[in-house]
């Protein structure tokens, strides 16, 4: 009787994609650790098997990079698909500047909550802390008239981070420019768009592939939309996008420790298995931490992506001590290593949240809620938490303030949605509209004019997105346990089911920014799997069918690649593929491209840039009829 997750055999590391053991999957975490299944494939690669009374001959590194999922020592990308990983990027990139900052400026007004961040980012710039304004401080501040602005504190519920970087776009360009009011969250979509794509190609070593993610990102109107107005959920985005950046480089490298470590070391057929090795610095999570408390510092939504990070890390953790045979493997990853990865993580998001976060409202004594605990001292003789330095007992008083305000927030607005309608762009948001009225005499070709902003997704890939998500769920993470998929699912958890626990406060559709990039790579994902250009992981059962195939000449060159059911029902797969496109864009060899998932590639790819050139002058708030806006709403509750 041998686990399921016994290792594979040694040729398995002959993948050119780097991934896990099928084990590694945390929704089989559990199961993996108890169930014992007697199968031909795991009795043929039990690694730890041998006869009483012998010792097994040590494993060499790279057997143990094989049972972790990772290439042999000194593979690398070939030159040229990291050269075209790059142009890819590049040209994602180049999509994402000209949709982000053409026409940047208009409408020269503050518009939606820009009434707020833009007004406080100048504040900090001036003050160093938030302040109050006087009467008529908005259509002041777009003449570029600041003498509005006090010195008295200002009352916000948002850490300072983002409103920092507001601002510093205002010291670049000039406060009364609303480019500058606008410039630094331009940026920051145009940089979510490269990292997603060099996200995209480290998860699947395909130049087409990240490509494609960051072209749809860049092409996207919730991230267009919120990338050119001066709000804060862009920079979540963007920081939480880094964040997942750093997990998959952590994965990669503590892996490669870990098989470094355990080489060599001989392995008893009897008796205690070897105990884990020390743990390392381990710099990519502590740098996904640091990327996490930015997050944090922007809105405290980051908070719950830092605790699904954290979960996930320490189930890929304790599995990989499993997949090496370390002694105690359990306890040793979730305690031991569990207790490293919550030092490397949760203290470092803590300190950098304080930093960029709350940094001036430390030094400022004029700053809201200063000198709190002392007026509590001066007037009743003692204060809560009398055991805490002023500063701090101050800023945690700010804080379940400010906790109390966000949970209590039930003010009706008319484009308030539930989160449950997110993913369909159900009810988006209109950040700008003007009337004919408003904008006396424009010419439109028609009697009445409107100009309108409304951040809705780009609609074919939304919606192509939620039958990717049943397919990665259902066909990767649970049928093929594939461990890629949670990357962009562990966004999913961290930055959008949160949500579902305050549904009955006021939250608008456009939060969804700070997860759009994976929306996106669960596309990208699903696609690429059914395009052929998702090669399986190492050690997974589609990996060794794959080989055992090649090794039979049942496959490869001038063959049909198999299809699953669906796909056989429906009658592909009949014939070899006549798809010639590059091996240094797709990063397969041609014959497992499947034209059926290139096809729907293609379609997606047309529908999203047919639906972004419908969509720009209602993402930018361009001059147009009243009957072209409303041939775009499409849904009543679009309107």
């Amino acid at each position: 009787m041998t686990s399921p997750c016994a290792a594979s055999p040694d040729g398995a590391d002959a993948s050119p994609t780097p991934g896990a053991h099928p084990c590694d999957d945390p929704l089989h975490a559990a199961a993996a650790a108890t169930a014992v299944v007697e199968t031909d494939s795991a009795s043929k690669t039990d690694t730890n098997a041998g006869k009483p009374g012998e010792t097994e001959t040590p494993r060499s590194e790279n057997q143990l990079r094989s049972l972790l999922g990772l290439e042999p020592l000194g593979t690398e990308l070939p030159r040229q698909v990291r050269i075209n990983g790059w142009v890819a990027t590049a040209l994602a990139g180049l999509v994402a500047a000209l949709t982000r900052l053409i026409g940047l400026s208009h409408p020269h007004e503050l518009m939606f909550d820009e009434i707020y961040y833009v007004k406080d980012g100048y504040a900090l710039w001036q003050n160093g802390y938030e302040s109050k304004w006087g009467d008529g401080a908005d259509e002041l501040f777009a003449q570029g008239d600041f003498s509005a602005l006090t010195t008295d504190p200002g009352y916000v519920v948002h850490p300072q981070l983002g409103k920092w970087l507001i601002g510093l776009g205002m010291q670049i360009f000039g406060a009364d420019s609303s480019f500058g009011w606008r410039v630094m969250p331009a940026l920051a979509g145009v940089l979510t768009v490269i990292v997603l794509a060099r996200l995209t190609l480290r998860l699947t070593r395909s130049p087409l592939l990240a490509g494609l993610a960051g072209v749809l990102l860049a092409i996207d109107g919730v991230g267009i939309t919120e990338s050119r107005i001066g709000l804060l959920d862009g920079f979540i985005g963007l920081f939480a996008t880094v964040a997942l950046y750093c997990l998959v480089r952590d994965r990669e490298w503590s892996r490669a420790r870990l098989a470094a470590d355990f080489a060599g070391v001989p392995i008893a057929a009897e008796g205690p298995a070897p105990l884990a090795p020390r743990a390392h610095l381990r710099p990519w999570l502590i740098a996904a931490g640091i990327a996490a408390g930015l997050t944090c510092s922007v809105k405290w939504s980051g908070a719950y992506l830092l605790a699904a990070i954290g979960i996930l890390v320490v189930v890929w953790d304790t599995l990989a001590l499993r997949r090496v045979g370390a002694r105690a493997w359990f306890l040793e990853g979730t305690v031991a290593r569990g207790v490293g990865d919550f030092i490397r993580l949760v203290p470092v998001a803590f300190i950098v949240y304080l930093g960029a976060g709350w940094g001036s409202w430390f030094l400022h004594d004029g700053a809201y809620y200063r000198g709190w605990a002392a007026a509590q001292r001066a007037e009743t003789g003692t204060v809560a938490r009398s055991w805490l330095p002023d500063s701090l007992n101050d800023l945690l008083e700010y804080h379940l303030s400010m906790y109390n305000f966000h949970v209590g927030l039930d003010t009706e607005h008319p484009y308030m949605s539930k989160p449950i309608g997110w993913l369909v762009q159900w009810r988006p948001t209109s950040l700008y509209w003007k009337g004919s009225e408003e904008l006396g005499g424009a010419d439109c070709g028609s009697g009445r004019c409107i100009q309108a902003i409304t951040s809705i997704g780009n609609i074919p890939i939304w919606w192509a997105a939620v039958l990717a998500l049943v397919f990665v769920v259902v066909v990767l993470a649970i049928g093929r346990r594939d461990w890629r998929v949670w990357v962009p699912l562990i966004g999913y958890i961290g930055l959008y089911l949160p949500w579902f626990v305050y549904s009955n406060r006021t939250i608008f559709t456009f939060y969804t920014v700070a997860f759009v990039p994976c929306v996106v790579l669960v596309l990208v994902l699903a696609l690429g799997a059914v395009s052929g250009m998702l090669t399986p992981v190492p050690g997974s059962a589609a990996e060794r069918e794959e080989a055992r195939l090649l090794e039979e000449g049942l496959v490869g060159p001038e063959l049909p690649y198999p299809r699953g059911a669906v796909a056989a029902y429906f009658g592909f797969g009949m014939r070899a593929t006549r798809t010639r496109l590059p091996e240094a864009w797709t990063g397969v060899p041609h014959w497992r491209l499947r034209g059926e998932g290139l096809a729907l590639m293609a379609g997606v790819i047309v529908l999203a840039a047919a639906f972004a050139a419908a969509w720009w002058p209602i993402w930018t708030g361009q001059t147009v009829s009243y009957t072209f806006w409303h041939w775009h709403m499409w849904l009543s509750s679009w309107v």
